[in-house]
């Protein structure tokens, strides 16, 4: 009898095994270009058990469904991967939502340890009982998250109603160019990066605060204070020790009537339920690329094999603010955009991000195109939108930080009679 079991359950694992095999050889249903400041950062692949064009039945179905970014930028940090991810988790899923995965987050971006390099494949594959999602990192497991809905909540900041472009939406849901498959299909990690997880899962060294010697060593030698970096547009980071408490919940927004019959704004959905946000507006928000961090509350200094100031450090607080504050200003932002109607007539539209740098009292000390429409008057739109809405609310006390940046992204679409 146990060698019956022992022979089933080596069946049963060699079975799964063939299936990862095959699930990680398997072309994805779409694959998109990310693309900022006019540089493709890296190419995401969507894979689904039914392959659908259709925004709602992709997050309907459950169980195998993976998404997959392989990197194309030189370097990326963890705290910018995070921070890529984390503005439009805020405007794409509702507070409630994020709320309710908010450890599951936590996780997931502090499960990062160093930077990605081109080549490296990261994967978040969904369960197949659909109860959470593996992460996998050039193959090997990362970090198991058991969270239904943590699937969805990233999801959407792919196809939810603020997608990085409306182009990188309808790529991913089977309308990828052909150029793309085969270049995201060439993309492999180098073979000195495959054992990067096993690297950082190795227990942290033991500091001791005393020399060799005998010596007592300075006490800031042997502490690290909570990390916040709060990118500037030149990257600068600061640190600062930072407590964190929860801001209200994203104030509603009105949006104004647009100037003309035949175009229209989408509201921010950063307070709406993601089924709610799923329909196609002929003018959308579109994804953002956020540059901004906070420290967490509490925790151990981070150790890395692979040196990197950038480190995600989040605890389920600090999350929350920054999410509640980012959605803010993106929905007081574009509270103030119109359509130009120049811009219309001449049948011009395009998508626009801009970075908007605060300083503490929330007043814009800088605004950087990251990316343009190809049109002026929609590009001074949106910095007109930014004036309107300056000055802003001022940088939470708990965030700690002189300055905050955060990017405000948009779509200009007309409708098609």
């Amino acid at each position: 009898m146990k060698r019956t079991v022992f022979r089933c359950s080596a069946l049963i694992a060699a079975l799964m095994f063939t299936l990862f095999a095959h699930r990680v050889a398997a072309a994805p249903d779409g694959v998109a270009p990310y693309i900022e400041l006019q540089r493709e950062l890296f190419l995401a692949g969507l894979f689904l058990p039914e392959p659908t064009t259709d925004v709602q039945l992709a997050f309907a179905q459950h169980g195998s469904r993976q998404m997959e970014i392989r990197f194309i930028a030189d370097h990326m940090t963890a705290g910018k991967l995070s921070r890529l991810f984390l503005q439009s988790i805020a405007i794409n899923n509702s507070v409630a939502a994020q709320r309710a995965s908010g450890e599951s987050l936590a996780r997931f971006f502090n499960a990062f340890k160093g930077s990605l390099r081109a080549g490296d494949i990261l994967a978040i594959s969904e369960r197949t009982d659909g109860e959470g999602v593996n992460v996998y990192l050039n193959q090997q497991r990362l970090v198991n998250i058991t969270d239904p809905n943590f699937f969805n909540l990233l999801l959407a900041t792919w196809i939810g109603s603020v997608p990085p472009s409306r182009e990188f939406k309808h790529a991913l849901l089977g309308n990828s160019a052909p150029g793309d498959i085969a270049r995201y299909e060439a993309l492999a990690p180098a073979p000195e990066r495959l054992g990067l997880v096993e690297q950082w899962q190795k227990p942290a060294p033991v500091i001791s605060n005393t020399a060799e010697s005998g010596d007592v060593l300075p006490q800031e030698s042997v502490t690290t204070s909570k990390r916040q970096a709060v990118s500037s547009v030149a990257g600068e980071q600061a640190e600062r020790q930072a407590s964190v408490a929860a801001l209200p919940a994203v104030m509603p927004v009105s949006v104004p009537a647009p100037e003309a019959p035949n175009s229209a704004l989408a509201t921010p959905p950063a307070a709406t339920d993601v089924a709610a946000e799923l329909e196609d507006g002929p003018m959308e928000l579109a994804a953002p690329s956020p540059v901004l961090a906070a420290a967490s509350q509490g925790g151990t200094p981070r150790q890395s094999p692979e040196p990197d100031d950038d480190l995600p450090d989040f605890s389920v607080a600090s999350l929350e603010l920054l999410q509640d504050y980012t959605a803010t200003l993106v929905a007081l932002t574009h509270a103030e955009i119109t359509y130009p109607r120049r811009a219309m007539k001449l049948q011009q539209s395009g998508s626009v991000r801009m970075a908007v740098v605060l300083n503490a009292s929330g007043d814009v000390l800088e605004v950087q195109p990251l990316l343009t429409s190809g049109h002026k008057q929609l590009d001074d739109a949106v910095r007109r939108a930014i004036d309107k809405a300056a000055p802003y609310p001022a940088i939470p006390p708990d965030l700690a930080a002189e300055h905050f940046e955060f990017v405000f992204p948009i779509t200009f679409m007309l409708e098609r009679s």
